[in-house]
């Protein structure tokens, strides 16, 4: 007998729940939107934290968005479409936004997306965060898998 052939790299994780959801893989630093019905309506890589917290693995709610913000400990570094749906392990917020900008410039380049570059954050190319700005709302389920 013949195995099967192995899922994509990009199919959907098993495990990743049910019903409408965004699902953050920090293993394979890759993101889905999800319909009601359980189709992937869009994957894109980003650049999110491998370690074990920030955020830990589980399912989380989206409790507020921005269209502007910035970082409390560095004012300077910016960013747009921040969705956030936990806190770290040092309490600030942890959400999907477009890649920061420090001083103007970005802090790293859309080639590096699929690398655990942030200190928690999901950082996504602009065009992907506005993307998920337009369709994770206050409330929208976000499981995060190890």
């Amino acid at each position: 007998t013949t195995l099967p052939p192995p899922p994509p790299p990009d199919a959907l994780p098993a495990g990743s729940g049910t019903g409408r959801r965004a699902v953050y893989s920090k293993s394979q630093q890759r993101v889905w939107a999800v319909s009601d019905s359980g189709e992937v309506l869009k994957t894109h890589r980003i650049s999110g934290k491998l370690k074990y917290c920030d955020p830990y693995p589980g399912t989380y709610t989206v409790y507020s968005r921005s269209r502007y913000t910035n970082s409390i400990q560095n004012p300077v570094i910016k960013w747009g479409y921040m969705i956030r749906f936990t806190k770290g392990c040092n309490g600030g917020n942890i959400g999907f936004h477009e890649i920061p900008k420090k001083y103007g410039q970005p802090v790293q380049s859309i080639s590096q997306l699929g690398q655990p570059l942030s200190d928690g954050c999901v950082r996504q190319a602009t065009s992907d965060a506005i993307w998920m700005w337009n369709w994770a709302g206050v409330g929208t389920k976000v499981v995060v898998l190890g």
